[in-house]
């Protein structure tokens, strides 16, 4: 399923829930790689003091590197072994995650969520947006505040099916290929949602060419949403079993509200910037705040080679 997983983790409570997330993903596959990833900031070195220097920055790595293994002691067993640490001097937690995950060719980032903030959701302090925008693969985050419900939660979210926002638009296709990968790997049911408030639905499956949305009633975008839902259902592999769902109104809320029924929910990141670069769109930043599942947003033209 994936080949290396990076999981950024630091002193904050977070950590404990982006662990979780990366075991469950790493034990997909008993040929994943994980990698803990601690960074920290190197001292300056100013002022001629290099041995005092040297001395801080080794006692960061020192704590760093003790924090990795007590978090790698909190792995299952079947993925424990395969877990590599790694405590890097860098000033920016996303350049070093971004730089690692291109350098080891790792393809999910996973972090953990933070408490506040204006996304909300997202560890390591000021460099959380930076870690999913922009960043070179997929990025997984647990939801806020998991150990409220932590025991009936995952109880019922093991057997939740995997959702994907779906829109008919070339980045929710990369969306939909990872999204079945996981149904298929984990045994899950695919759930392919789609939200009528999404502008793309007045374009998709019309013989005549594409029609302005300001000529259709509601109830034919609503039903054009259904018949282009269903229709991609269709073509997905018999071995997952995959149900059309088609929501009314705004697309992140319809996608916020349904998270609660799944284990995981997979998103597209919005269709500009690099190709394979992470870029948040209001709709995905929305669902990352207030999901109630874990969430893999995905760049576009991702997953577009597999199967």
């Amino acid at each position: 399923m994936f080949q290396r997983i990076l999981v950024g983790v630091d002193h904050g409570p977070g950590s404990a829930d982006a662990l979780r997330l990366a075991a469950d993903l790493a034990a997909l596959d008993p040929a994943t790689g994980l990698t803990l990833v601690h960074a920290y900031a190197p001292s300056p070195g100013r002022f001629g003091r290099r041995g005092k220097a040297e001395e801080l920055d080794n006692a960061l790595h020192g704590e760093g590197m003790k924090l990795l293994e007590g978090l790698r002691d909190t792995l299952p067993d079947a993925v424990r072994d395969r877990a590599e640490l790694l405590s890097v001097p860098v000033a920016s937690a996303a350049y070093a995650l971004h730089d690692l995950a291109e350098g080891t060719e790792a393809d999910l980032i996973v972090i953990g969520p933070a408490q506040h903030g204006p996304v909300g959701r997202l560890l390591l302090g000021s460099d959380s947006t930076g870690i999913v925008h922009g960043a070179p693969c997929p990025v997984a985050i647990p939801p806020r505040e998991h150990d409220r419900h932590a025991h009936s939660a995952d109880a019922t979210r093991a057997i939740s099916p995997i959702g994907v926002g779906y829109d008919g638009s070339g980045v929710s296709e990369d969306a939909l290929t990872l999204a079945t990968g996981l149904a298929r790997a984990k045994g899950s049911r695919l759930e392919v949602i789609g939200a009528t408030g999404l502008p793309v639905w007045p374009t998709v499956g019309l013989p005549d060419g594409p029609v302005p949305a300001a000529v259709l009633d509601p109830r034919e975008i609503e039903e054009l949403a259904r018949e282009s839902v269903e229709a991609r259902v269709a073509e997905i592999d018999d071995d997952v079993r995959a149900d059309a769902v088609v929501l009314v109104g705004d697309p992140a809320e319809s996608l916020i509200d349904r998270s609660s029924e799944l284990h995981l929910l997979v998103v597209g990141s919005r269709d500009f910037g690099p190709v394979r670069h992470v870029i948040l769109g209001s709709v995905s930043r929305r669902v990352l705040d207030r999901a109630e599942c874990p969430v893999i947003v995905v760049p576009r033209g991702a997953h577009r080679d597999e199967g």
